[in-house]
């Protein structure tokens, strides 16, 4: 089991219903309307709502953003690489994963994901090691996109990145001097889109096993975008090449 906590992450998890939650916790004193409603729908589930002085409440969480809420959950699930690629297939359109090499801030994570699915995007590969993991301050971070997004981490990325290629997914490596931008690439093809870790890029090794690699244009004097915003430039850009379609 774990905990998890904040207003969004909490309810996408009691809405979503992919993994149980055993109890929610409030913070004592004044609500937040939307806690409220929040442990309205809990007990409606018949999960188990306790009030906890705030105090308490970080301990639980260890995160000062709790905004008064946490709930006791499963753990959650990661995907083995082969059922995300047969997702993939199963669902008819070109594929779009999203792969992170050595990301280990959890906010940029969080954002990552929360990005990823509003965009669309079919899932996310992370490794295991040198990697942050989808906990308290991720979930809070991707306001319970956690709960819709599939998730994949694995042992080796390059053997990941292959299994991709060998099912007829390009993969395409964000890199800054790159000489091709990702304006000039047809994102319209299956395609997995590789972000390299804070400060660091691409390892050798990874960006050596993608097809191709490509740059974000810049005009400012700083030498590369945060990694969260990357990846939410190049994710639209899928997205408009692909035509936008309400769900």
């Amino acid at each position: 089991m774990e905990i998890i906590c904040g207003i969004n992450s909490v309810f996408e998890a009691i809405k979503a219903g992919r993994r149980k939650v055993f109890s929610l916790y409030v913070a004592e004193g004044k609500q937040n309307p939307a806690v409220t409603k929040i442990a309205e729908l809990a007990s409606q589930k018949g999960i188990k709502v306790k009030a906890l002085p705030r105090s308490k409440l970080l301990e639980l969480t260890h995160v000062e953003t709790n905004q008064g809420i946490a709930a006791e959950a499963d753990s959650f699930k990661y995907l083995a690489i082969e059922e995300l690629i047969a997702l993939v297939k199963q669902g008819g359109e070109p594929a779009f994963i999203i792969i992170l090499d050595q990301v280990n801030d959890p906010h940029n994570l969080g954002a990552i994901i929360r990005t990823a699915h509003l965009i669309g995007a079919h899932g996310l590969v992370i490794p295991k090691d040198n990697s942050s993991d989808v906990g308290p301050t991720v979930a809070k971070t991707a306001s319970g996109a956690i709960e819709y997004l599939p998730i994949v981490k694995v042992i080796n990325l390059s053997s990941a990145i292959n299994l991709l290629k060998n099912n007829n997914i390009w993969v395409v490596g964000a890199e800054g001097e790159s000489p091709k931008t990702i304006y000039d690439y047809d994102f319209t093809t299956p395609v997995a889109i590789v972000l390299g870790g804070e400060g660091k890029g691409l390892r050798r090794l990874v960006r050596e096993n993608c097809d191709e690699l490509l740059t974000i244009p810049m005009k400012g004097k700083l030498d590369s975008f945060n990694v969260s915003v990357a990846g939410a430039i190049i994710m639209a850009e899928v997205m408009r090449q692909r035509g936008y379609q309400a769900a």
